[in-house]
């Protein structure tokens, strides 16, 4: 199995440095060998604070008004009302908490040199040869002793120095044996795209206490902010850092600075050895669950050679290599009592990151998930749970004020603060991104999958449905009748334009996607409900909208229609696939139950094309799944595997998206979307779960002739192993934890099964 990435030389710039993380403390090794830079992120330092919402323009007026407009026939009077009337403030910023020096006292040319990050263990390793001495080093990061290691071997005595730094405001001091390096985030941060970089800090912002200290062989001291080790051959650094952050209701005064020292005295005391193998046995046993062997074999090339070469058909070996890193990224990245991954999960170098490295909800954080419970890593699945909890609370206030609604919503865009409104601040054209009121619907689909997956019956009782219903009350409170229909009006189709009497518009009387995630989550209420015996006037209600909603049509060309008409594209290949939601993730259109949907989502995306941006490329490696075409499938996943140069990482912005040398989604700049999409996409052709079936081996690619997947789970909490041979299914291997029957679909016909619990069986036709 492909595990491991490995290169011949050191990272030059974040997009060649290789990532660790425990879910909360995110660090990007760079394996240099003059000044070794390490750079670190903990997922709750943001910018800005606590606040609460108050109404922009006279909004809810604003919005009644477009919707009178809209129903009117006005589509640009409505648009202009609700972009300079509804419109507010930009959410906050992800930021990076600082770096971790380690200077060595040598001055040859390095030769030998290896840097490998080990996915299975979760530990980047360096090897390299300097002035005649052979030096080693292993990096990790400890979710059970909350701390960063690493050590350094050399077979002479060496001398080091290790300092740190920041970006925000700071300070370093040296106590006893250790660095504590103190700062705090800006509560005032300016977008990336704005020319006035604003960083403002009025001492109410998140605080952050990052504390280091050092074993070792030979003899250190600490003065001047800096550690120094002399005459050493084996060398042990250990960081711990955490933040004021308590949540998003509540200023942020914690205390930080003590359990760092308590975690850190905890890790020396500890040693080495025993935090390492402690990391390993709770790294390993959940990378371990899932194995997949495609039955290529493994390139003796480095990874970044390997990336670089034209025709991936020559070394397949990276479609498994790809899986296995967006397996790795979910246990590195999402943690119980982590916050959910954002933009770039939890690792981001930049003060004014690309995006503001935060939760963009139209697509970006749900792809993020989209693995995590078909790659049996349900744990994992938690901050989406709980970000959906957090926006519960601040949408509701969005709701009440901005809607006049009960339940709760939320926009596009969401921060650690629960940012629940519409961003754009009146900016021109700011309606095709900012006016996007259904998230918190799609966001209710990872509760409602969770159950599916999971059947965790108290979780859908308490956690689950509750918050279903809240979602689904906002939909209630502004669904409108119109033609005997019901819709959400006005609406857009995220980030997209359609022409209209000569104008670009973005907002719509209504679009396919808005209606597709109501009757999604209504659908799912009803089969909630029924599980946890509830009939109430709620339940009726939705059951009577539900029957009412409007929601697919087909176009003049065969295609799914995106708008409420069939209107002049303002870009045919557009990269968000908004309206084929009910394809992936939604359930509501399938080759067997719907054919002709299913035929009309083939056609839109023919029409889209096959060169997009990274998280696009990986959505469009599940709907080709989805439809059945493995061979499309896997032509995407190789598009997304092209090489992309790791210096250019930083700056570009418009070229289409690929991979850089680490292996990061090249969006571009760098979004982690893109790796979470194209695992769950390549999981997708081995296992669907559609129609009450379980799909096996439903869009296997022709070049995939041999190959194993043992360990992914289908709904029902279902394992599945999966053995083929010159491309037939030659063993399929089912295992359950509850007596269950289940309706299994192959290759060759289907079958109803029966399942113990805890019992293997093997199903074939």
């Amino acid at each position: 199995m492909e595990n491991t990435l490995w290169y011949k030389s050191e990272a030059r710039v974040f997009a060649e440095a290789l990532p660790l993380g425990n879910g909360s403390l995110g660090a990007m090794v760079y394996g240099k060998t003059d000044i070794e830079k390490i750079s670190f992120n903990h997922d709750t330092f943001w910018s800005g604070k606590p606040s609460k919402y108050a109404p922009e323009n006279n909004a809810y007026e604003a919005y009644m008004e477009a919707q009178k407009l809209m129903l009117q026939g006005d589509r640009r009077g409505a648009e202009i009302t609700l972009e300079q009337n509804f419109t507010g403030p930009s959410s906050q910023s992800y930021l990076p908490l600082g770096n971790l020096y380690i200077k060595c006292k040598t001055s040859a040319k390095p030769t030998e040199y290896y840097r490998e990050l080990d996915m299975e263990e979760g530990v980047v390793k360096v090897q390299y040869k300097e002035d005649g001495i052979c030096f080693r080093r292993e990096y990790f990061i400890s979710y059970p002793d909350k701390c960063f290691v690493v050590r350094i071997i050399s077979d002479k005595p060496c001398d080091y120095v290790i300092t740190m730094d920041s970006q925000v405001k700071h300070s370093i001091v040296a106590a006893d044996d250790r660095l504590i390096m103190q700062g705090e985030a800006p509560t005032k941060l300016s977008p990336f795209y704005q020319n006035d970089k604003i960083v403002e800090y009025d001492g109410d912002g998140v605080k952050f206490a990052s504390v280091v200290s050092v074993t070792c062989d030979g003899n250190f001291s600490v003065n001047n902010e800096k550690i120094f080790i002399e005459n050493s051959m084996e060398a042990c650094i250990f960081l711990c850092a955490e933040t004021s952050f308590i949540n998003f209701r509540t200023m942020p005064t914690k205390d930080c600075l003590s359990p760092c020292m308590q975690n850190i005295n905890s890790a020396i005391k500890k040693g080495y050895t025993d935090i390492y193998n402690s990391h390993i046995r709770d790294f390993s046993k959940y990378y371990n669950r899932v194995k997949v062997d495609f039955g290529f074999t493994s390139s003796k090339k480095c990874t970044d050679e390997r990336l670089r070469a034209e025709d991936k058909s020559e070394d397949l070996g990276l479609v498994e290599l790809l899986f296995n890193f967006g397996r790795y990224l979910v246990i590195a990245s999402s943690r119980e009592g982590s916050q959910a991954t954002n933009l770039q999960g939890i690792w981001n170098e930049e003060l004014h990151a690309p995006w503001s490295s935060n939760y963009t909800v139209n697509i970006n954080t749900e792809m993020n998930y989209w693995p995590v419970l078909m790659c049996n890593l349900a744990e994992m699945n938690l901050p989406i749970v709980e970000l959906v909890k957090k926006i519960s609370v601040t949408g509701a206030d969005v709701a009440r004020i901005f809607y006049n609604a009960k339940g709760f919503c939320a926009h596009h865009n969401i921060d650690l603060w629960g940012h629940a409104t519409a961003v754009g601040k009146g900016e021109d054209g700011c309606m095709c991104y900012a006016y996007w009121n259904v998230s918190a619907g799609w966001l209710c689909r990872h509760l409602w999958e969770h159950y599916e997956y999971t059947l965790d019956k108290k979780f859908l009782m308490e956690t689950a449905y509750p918050l279903m219903k809240g979602a689904a009350e906002f939909f209630l409170s502004i669904l409108v009748e119109d033609n005997g229909r019901y819709i959400i009006t006005p609406s857009t189709s995220p980030e997209n334009f359609y022409y209209y009497k000569n104008s670009k518009l973005a907002l719509a009387k209504y679009i396919t996607m808005s209606q597709a995630i109501v009757m999604d989550l209504f659908e799912n209420i009803c089969k909630a409900a029924d599980i946890l015996s509830i009939d109430d006037e709620f339940t009726a209600e939705i059951q009577e909208k539900l029957s009412k909603l409007n929601t697919y049509s087909i176009g003049s060309e065969g295609q799914l229609l995106e708008f409420d008409e069939e209107f002049p594209e303002y870009d045919v290949h557009h990269r968000h696939h908004s309206h084929l939601y009910g394809l992936y993730p939604g359930e509501s259109i399938t080759v067997n139950s719907t054919p002709e949907l299913a035929e009309a989502c083939r056609v839109t995306l023919n029409r889209r094309g096959d060169e997009s941006n990274g998280w696009s490329i990986a959505w469009r490696v599940i709907l080709w799944a989805k439809l059945k075409d493995g061979n499309r499938a896997l032509k995407l996943i190789k598009n997304h595997l092209r090489f992309v140069e790791g210096s250019n990482g930083k700056i570009s912005y418009d070229s289409d998206g690929g991979t850089y040398p680490n292996m990061f989604d090249a969006h571009p700049p760098f979004q982690i979307d893109g790796n979470f999409g194209v695992c769950a996409g390549i999981a997708q052709m081995f296992l669907q779960c559609e129609d009450g079936k379980i799909c096996i081996l439903p869009a296997l690619p022709d070049e995939f002739i041999n190959g194993s997947v043992s360990g992914l789970k289908a709904k029902g909490n279902v394992s599945v192993d999966i053995e083929w041979y010159n491309g037939k299914l030659t063993s399929c291997i089912l295992e359950s934890p509850v007596e269950q029957t289940v309706n299994i679909s192959m290759p060759n016909g289907e079958v109803t099964v029966f399942l113990p619990a805890n019992q293997k069986v093997q199903v074939m036709l």
